[in-house]
Order: C-alpha cells, then structure tokens, then sequence
C-alpha cells in the first residue's frame, strides 16, 4: 500500500486528523501494515494498533468489545507502562497499522491534543472495560459456611422443622457423607403443598436429585450463570470433593449491596442513627471497588458527593422526626467539593443553613439542636467535622436570607484578606435539601453584585497569590508536609487554583454554575474562554484530580494517613512530562486572569 493512501486514512480518523501535514506525512511513512486473518490473535505488544479494515474483539477479563475502522488498541499499555491483560482476536479479515512505541511516545510529547486525545480516551477505556468487582468476589467469600443436611429417609416435616429453626431456605440431603439431593423451600411449595403430599412424606421422594454444584474458588459471575441458565437459587458449594457451604441468590444480591445505587438506596432507607452511622464501612468499601475498578476520578468524585448528599438528606429527615417539624422553610447548604460534586475522601464538612425567618428566640433553638444533630451524625457516618467550623453548627452560619445576602454583601464591597478567604469557600454553595426556591433567590442576590469591579480585582489577585510548583526552567518545586512528606500539593498547588482562576471569570460574567467543569462550558459560550483554552484547563484539572485520587485510593488500602503530596520519582516519564504540562497551563491561566483584571483601578 503507498504511502499516500495511508496519509488519506489517517486524515479522517483523529487525532491523527490534527497533525499538520508533514509530520502526518513523517508518521506514515513510520507505519507498519499487518495482515490478519480470522481467529488470529495478534501478537503485537508496545505499539499502537490502528484498525484499517475487517472486525476485532479485544477482550480483557471477561468481557469483548469490538474494533472496526478507525479504532485504537495498546494506548493503555503504552500511557501506563504496565502490562494489562487484554488480547486483540481479529473476527474478519483485515489491515492494522503499527506505530511503534518511540515513534508514539515522540507524538505524544510534541502534540498537547494528540496526547489529550489518548488520555481521554484512556479514561473512557477503563470505565467502559471494568465489571463490577463483585463479578470477581470468589464463591467461597460469599456463601455461608454453615452446612445443614438431611438424610433422605427422614420426612418432609423434619426437614421443613430444622428450616424453620435455622431460619434456612435449603437443606442438603446426604447419603453415606456424600451430597445426593437438595431441598429447597420452592420443593416444598410445590412438589409438597401444591400436591396435597403428607407430612411423613420421605424427603427422598421430593428432593432435587443431584443438584448442580459449583466449586469453591469459582467467580460470582460463574455461579450467577449457571443459576440463571438453570433457573436454580441454590448451589451447594465443594471444595475437593466436600460441601463447604451453599451459595444462594440473596448471597449474590447482597455482594451488590456496595453499587452506588444499591448504597444510595440502602442510606434512604435507614430509619436510625445506628444504622446511618454503619452505612461508613460500605462508603469505604465501595471506594475500595472504585478503585479496583480503576474508575475515573470524576466519576467517583460524583458518586462519593450523592452518597454523603442522600447521609445529609436522611440525618436531616431523622432530626426533623425527633425535633417535630422547622418552625420555617429552611435550606442546607454545602460549599467547596461537595457543591462543586469534586470530593474525595479526605473533604471534611462545609455547610450551612439559609432560613426562611431570623434566627431568633424558638427559631434559632430548633435550628441550633437540627445542626448539631446532622454535623455530629455526618461525623458519625466518615464525613469529619470541618477543623474551621465551617458548619451549620456555627451560629454565623445560620443565617435568614437577609442575613446572607448582607454576608454576601459584606464580601463584595468590604473584600478584606478574610473575605477573600472565605470567597473561595462560600460562592462555591448549593442546595442539599431543603428549599430551592430560598437559595435561588440567595443566587440571585449574589450574582447581582458579585461583578463589582474593585472585588473582582481583589479576587483576581488573591487568584495569583500563589503559583504552581514549577521553576523558572521547568523543575518541580517540592514542599513538605508536617509528616515530613515531600512532594508537589496537588490540592493547594494546583486543583485549588484552577478553581480559582474560573471562579473570577464565572463572578465577573454572572455565570451561575459552581461545577468548575459547567463553569468553563458557560465561559466557552459568552466567549469569554476559548474552547482549546477550556479545553487546556479541564484537562490539567482531570489530571491533578486522577492523582490526587490515586494517592487517597492508596492511603486507604495500606491504611495511611491521606496526603495531597505527590512524590515526582514515583510517577513515570510520561506523568511526570503531563504534570509540567498541567501545572503550566495553570500558570497561562493565571496570567490571563491577571491581563484581564488586574490592571490598576
């Protein structure tokens, strides 16, 4: 195949789209055509596979994807320099390319969205391919391990007796120590009641004969199937050659019990605070599967904010049951991580009240007990009391709208060092409960002022009080922690000043949004960010964001403390090549903040 014919391909598939036509044209001719036929696994390894012709299944763990024209396989081999266990099948004929991994890597570093392509791509790749963890839980970790039998003369009562008393729904029917039937509450449903059979009945004559079984270190995923496949809800579980347990639908359901939808809809139906306060451990285990499941950070940060938004909903439903009804419509609030849905596992509270009426005599005792119920029970639950009292707890913090509005005020006309600081924390705000309708007019009065031009110039230079850990040629600038880490603060050195930086342009245009990312998009629209520069900024924000989430998912499982420092020499090449990347499109933001509004007044 000429040279030509590969160059017109590559410009109708991206990012190879992109390239400027001689480099484009330099790529091609780096290009290795492969031929395969069906079957054929392909054997290649540390090179991108570009997908010309014919059908591909890539199957890693148990699951295929398909690949056709213009799809791409080995990028996750190649950014994470490990090997993953994934294999390429070729179903039809067809034509690969083969970029080699030098000549990958050199694109990488030289093209800011040829890498940023496969990096998105990447991340879509590891939500896309993982199962649930449960899928790979083994049989034996999930059945109990209590083996109660039968003989098969005994009779239908005794065994519907020794059920009942061990609150069981099977019983093993054995024979000489070995495994010859089963009976389950179904048999005696309808071989017994439904047939009119007597009590005396010989449990031999009504029991499931040789029932299937499966083997002890056997995937969930395995005993799911052969239960559906058989319309069966029990499985008696072996382990050479012995009975250790039975496996049972509700074991399967209950392994669920930690998907995100199973836990929100297990924290709502709580009608306790023993039971609220339990819900921590399954939170934890939940990010444990997170990570496993290498999802991306933004993603769990989503998932963790609706988790502890359905706590604060439930605590609040609980207090309201102890106290009686609020003596006035109220709304909780949240600010920071939580607002923004960006939190991890280290946020702590920050929230607030926003009343109806002033908080006086009878209204300011109800809401008084209300926070000190909800703060102390979200403590309960593993979200930390806010060390600044950045809580409902705190009287300055409940607050009638008025009040709020002159708070607001205060920031905007009077914007001291302190109010600057408390900006960062309180115009990241939204509602966790309670009345929309209160915080949307509490936003209104907000946006009406937030654009005075002598507060947004303090804001903006409170943006660019600090600056990423880079050095004037580029090197990473470490600091330490009071454990005597070093590394680069991935929160206060980066992700914070990102928000930051879109925080001053959302203020100063009247953008509602507090999602960083839904900020950016309404930049884009009034013009006053281009795409490639919101574009530059989301992707240096994901990055910092999918690191910081990496150190936090490894201090929970070697049970460490959590840190934002990220030591440089644990990252590879291309981390560390993507991280001076990040941390200089910050810096670039940072001096179109100070262009635009920080000239002299």
């Amino acid at each position: 195949m000429q040279i030509q014919e590969v160059v017109q391909f590559l410009t109708q598939v991206p990012p190879f789209a992109e390239l400027p036509a001689a480099d484009l044209s330099a790529l091609s001719q780096q290009i290795k055509i492969y031929y395969a036929v069906q079957s054929e696994q392909l054997p290649f390894s540390h090179q991108l596979i570009l997908v010309r012709t014919g059908l591909f299944l890539m199957q890693q763990q148990q699951q295929l994807y398909p690949l056709q024209s213009g799809d791409c396989w080995g990028y996750r081999q190649l950014l994470t320099q490990q090997d993953v266990a994934e294999q390429l099948h070729c179903q039809e004929d067809g034509l690969v390319y083969l970029i080699p991994q030098a000549v990958f890597e050199q694109y990488q570093h030289q093209f800011k969205n040829f890498a940023l392509y496969f990096q998105r791509l990447l991340g879509r790749a590891l939500h896309l391919h993982q199962q649930s963890a449960t899928d790979h839980q083994r049989v034996a970790d999930l059945c109990a391990r209590q083996v109660y039998s039968i003989q098969g003369d005994a009779t239908i009562q005794q065994a519907a007796i020794l059920m009942t008393q061990q609150r069981i729904s099977s019983v093993l029917v054995m024979a000489d120590n070995q495994l010859c039937g089963i009976l389950t509450d179904r048999d005696l449903r309808t071989k017994v009641l439904a047939t009119g059979l007597p009590a005396h009945t010989p449990v031999e004559q009504v029991m499931t004969r040789n029932p299937y079984r499966i083997a002890a270190d056997a995937f969930s995923f395995e005993a799911l199937q052969l239960m559906s496949q058989h319309n069966i809800h029990h499985l008696p579980v072996e382990r050479a050659g012995s009975v250790i347990g039975v496996l049972t639908t509700s074991d399967l359901v209950r392994s669920t019990q930690e998907h995100p939808l199973f836990l929100i809809s297990h924290i709502h139906r709580q009608h306790d605070s023993a039971g609220l306060s339990a819900c921590q451990a399954s939170i934890t285990q939940l990010c444990r599967q997170l990570g496993q499941q290498q999802l991306p950070s933004r993603e769990i940060s989503q998932i963790l904010t609706t988790l502890y938004d359905a706590l604060a909903q439930s605590w609040l439903k609980l207090a309201l049951q102890q106290l009686g009804p609020a003596p006035c419509a109220f709304s909780w609030l949240c600010f920071g991580s939580q607002a923004r849905q960006d939190m991890l596992l280290s946020a702590d509270q920050d929230n607030a009240l926003l009343l109806e009426k002033e908080p006086v005599g009878d209204v300011e005792r109800y809401f008084s007990a209300l926070a000190s119920f909800v703060c102390d029970g979200l403590a309960s639950s593993g979200q930390v009391l806010c060390p600044g009292l950045v809580m409902a707890t705190n009287p300055k913090l409940r607050l009638s709208l008025s009040g709020w509005s002159s708070r607001f005020a205060g920031m905007i006309q009077t914007p001291t060092p302190q109010a600057l600081l408390d900006s960062s924390i309180y115009f990241d705000a939204r509602v966790v409960a309670g009345s929309q309708a209160l915080f949307n007019a509490l936003q209104s009065d907000i946006l009406a002022m937030s654009n005075q031009q002598l507060f947004i110039w303090q804001l903006a230079k409170n943006a660019l009080s600090h600056q990423p850990p880079l050095g004037f040629f580029k090197h990473f600038i470490l600091e330490q922690d009071g454990a005597k880490r070093r590394g680069l603060d991935l929160k206060k050195r980066g992700i914070a000043l990102i928000h930051d930086v879109v925080r001053v342009h959302a203020l100063a245009h009247g953008v509602s949004a507090v999602q960083t990312p839904a900020r950016l998009d309404a930049l884009v629209t009034l013009q006053v960010l281009s795409a490639s520069e919101a574009r530059d900024l989301t992707a240096a924000f994901e990055l910092l964001h999918q690191l910081r989430w990496h150190l936090q998912y490894a201090a929970l499982q070697q049970g460490g403390s959590m840190t934002n420092l990220q030591d440089p020499a644990q990252l590879n090449v291309l981390q560390r090549h993507q991280l001076k990347d990040a941390f200089a499109v910050i810096s670039q933001h940072q001096q179109i903040v100070a262009q635009r509004y920080c000239r002299e007044l």
